[in-house]
């Protein structure tokens, strides 16, 4: 997720670390549909899925926030937070404000349809 494939100095492949892994590991989360990962059937919230559908806020905000507390990159001391939002053109955001486990700075991160 993000930006795979990239180069580092070396002309090697990059590969990232800390607050930036972290949330490429929860975006994986977010897309991945539950069951898809054969080693690990309750990993993923399968949100790209759930696109067309009607926002049904407090089941999808209950999933995001089951995947958070299995996510190793995010300080389970601190309260995560799942904001849901939708607009007149069915836009739904997603908004997940978290704690880095390394930082424990606050992060937030955002996605939508």
């Amino acid at each position: 997720m993000g930006d795979d494939l990239t180069l580092d100095a070396k002309s090697g492949i990059a590969v990232v670390s800390g607050s930036q892994e972290t949330r490429e590991n929860i975006l994986r989360r977010l897309c991945t549909n539950p069951g898809a990962y054969i080693w690990q059937l309750d990993y993923g919230t399968g949100l790209p899925a759930m696109i067309g559908e009607p926002l049904l806020v407090q089941k999808t905000r209950g999933a995001v926030l089951a995947q958070m507390m299995d996510e190793s990159g995010v300080d389970q001391t601190q309260a995560v937070n799942v904001e849901l939002s939708s607009s007149a053109g069915g836009v739904v955001q997603c908004t997940i404000s978290y704690g880095d486990a390394q930082t424990g700075h606050t992060e937030i991160l955002s996605v939508s349809n």
